[in-house]
């Protein structure tokens, strides 16, 4: 997309032209970062992946903000995990032994 020109109001509003909001997908209620360097400023939109994302040829699990999965937390999930699994399988096997 080309450079445009966009008008600033005298409250300091300015309106993304629908052509860039399509371009980056951004709707109603999306934040956008703005940073400054020299005298231009830089707006980009503030979608950090979460979830399960491919780095390369591995697959890792990325949080927003500034959230770290550490160790123990990750071993109190797989517990959770698998007493779920556990309690689910054990419990049809319980009620038709009775």
């Amino acid at each position: 997309m080309k450079d445009v020109l966009i008008p600033m109001d005298q409250a300091g509003r300015i309106v993304l032209p629908k052509g860039v909001r399509q371009e980056l997908a951004l709707k109603a209620g999306d934040v956008l970062r703005a940073s400054i360097r020299g005298m231009t400023v830089i707006l980009s939109p503030n979608q950090e992946v979460t979830g399960f994302v491919r780095k390369g040829k591995a697959l890792v699990f990325s949080t927003a903000g500034e959230a770290v999965l550490t160790a123990g937390t990750v071993a109190t999930l797989l517990d959770r995990a698998r007493e779920e699994r556990l309690g689910s399988v054990a419990g049809p096997l319980t009620k038709s032994r009775k």
